[in-house]
């Protein structure tokens, strides 16, 4: 990503905000870190109280489509989800942060980091993109070939926008 990135708030639209595990490692692989991660937004959501309008785990990443939180900054949300999945995933506390970080994988054979350091934001300005982004959003674990049909993948708000019960709910209205 390039270094002068420019992101544009203020200005009351939604963010697709994308972000990957640490050389797209598929950290989120397995249900219990996707719930884990599930429980972690809903949480952050609750207190940062933005609107979430699509989402969906991916094993190697995380697409968002959420608004500006009052108050706040979608870079603030990214970085206080990322830090808590981090730490609950891995196991480690607040306290361990502190440690001295040496290039190598620790004693569990996973790497010192859990998520690439910055994130892609898309400023959705049109009611098209609203549609393209949660098109794109929820066809991911289809074209990854995870599942055959987006039902199949619980960890998205797929199921929100076909009448049925999902993980979290999604705001309709923003």
């Amino acid at each position: 990503m390039p270094h002068n990135l420019k992101r544009i708030t203020g200005r009351g639209d939604l963010h697709f905000i994308t972000f990957s595990c640490y050389q797209h490692g598929n950290f989120l692989a397995s249900t219990r870190n996707r719930n884990i991660a599930v429980r972690i937004l809903g949480e952050v959501r609750a207190r940062f109280k933005f609107a979430l309008v699509g989402y969906v785990l991916m094993p190697d990443h995380v697409p968002l489509l959420i608004n500006e939180p009052r108050g706040s900054s979608p870079a603030k949300v990214v970085q206080v989800f990322k830090q808590r999945v981090s730490r609950k995933v891995r196991g480690k506390t607040r306290a361990a942060k502190t440690q001295l970080r040496l290039p190598f994988p620790d004693d569990a054979g996973s790497p010192l980091r859990f998520w690439q350091r910055r994130y892609y934001d898309f400023n959705v300005y049109s009611r098209s993109k609203l549609h393209e982004k949660l098109d794109y959003m929820h066809s991911n674990p289809v074209n990854e070939r995870l599942v055959a049909h987006p039902n199949q993948w619980p960890w998205s708000s797929w199921s929100a926008y076909v009448g049925k019960t999902a993980l979290l709910p999604i705001d309709f209205k923003w």
